[in-house]
């Protein structure tokens, strides 16, 4: 892929849409489906430290892509369940925490281990988060489609999801009718208020970020 191919273009476009929702715009990116430090790997820190995975803004973000893209030498098949898994720890460490937290992933291709994926959806529909599926590219997305969920809970060999917290976006197509950052965020406010409402959950009218959108580990690379 070139320097401005349509991962850095998504990117840009939707993580300058979802950045202003973060208290701290510091977020843990992740790359996916790259041959890394030699071995194929499915859940990788961009900026080379797995203990402190971080980027501060969205800006930086893209400049590490960009630096760190030329290294990388990009392999399939897709797998979504490792980052999956990383979210997953996230939310789980961050529970007793006023936060809700956003998965960004940007993908071009189909998910080769959608048993794992739907599972991991179903386990995470427990916890306060969302995620967002950014489709990038004209592939078939129809198992994104699956994922979103929209009219009907998703299930997995582990139960049925307690919520819909999946949001499918086409890149391509929301940038062409101009509507993506509504898009890219149509279902979130909906999707904490269920969060809300199934734990009880009671705001306190303190601090205007005291329960703020917390991004969490996200993947803008295949």
């Amino acid at each position: 892929m070139g320097p401005n191919n349509q991962y850095e273009a998504a990117l840009n476009s939707v993580g300058y849409v979802v950045e202003p929702y973060d208290a701290d715009r510091s977020f843990p990116v992740f790359g996916f489906g790259g041959v890394w430090q030699g071995a194929t790997n499915h859940c990788f820190a961009l900026n080379g430290n797995p203990a402190a995975p971080e980027i501060q803004g969205i800006a930086n973000i893209v400049a590490t892509y960009k630096q760190t893209l030329p290294s990388i030498q990009l392999s399939g098949p897709t797998y979504f369940a490792p980052l999956l898994q990383q979210f997953l720890a996230y939310c789980r460490a961050m529970v007793n925490t006023p936060t809700y937290n956003v998965m960004l992933i940007l993908t071009d291709g189909a998910i080769h281990d959608m048993p794992a994926t739907k599972n991991l959806i179903v386990d995470l529909s427990e916890l306060p988060c969302s995620v967002i599926i950014i489709g990038v590219g004209n592939a078939d997305f129809s198992m994104m489609e699956e994922l979103d969920g929209d009219g009907k809970l998703l299930r997995g060999t582990n139960g049925a999801s307690k919520r819909d917290i999946v949001q499918f976006v086409r890149f391509n197509e929301a940038l062409a009718r101009g509507d993506l950052a509504e898009q890219v965020l149509k279902e979130i406010p909906e999707q904490l208020c269920s969060h809300m409402e199934r734990t009880a959950y009671k705001p306190q009218a303190v601090a205007q970020d005291l329960y703020h959108f917390e991004a969490g580990p996200s993947a803008p690379a295949v």
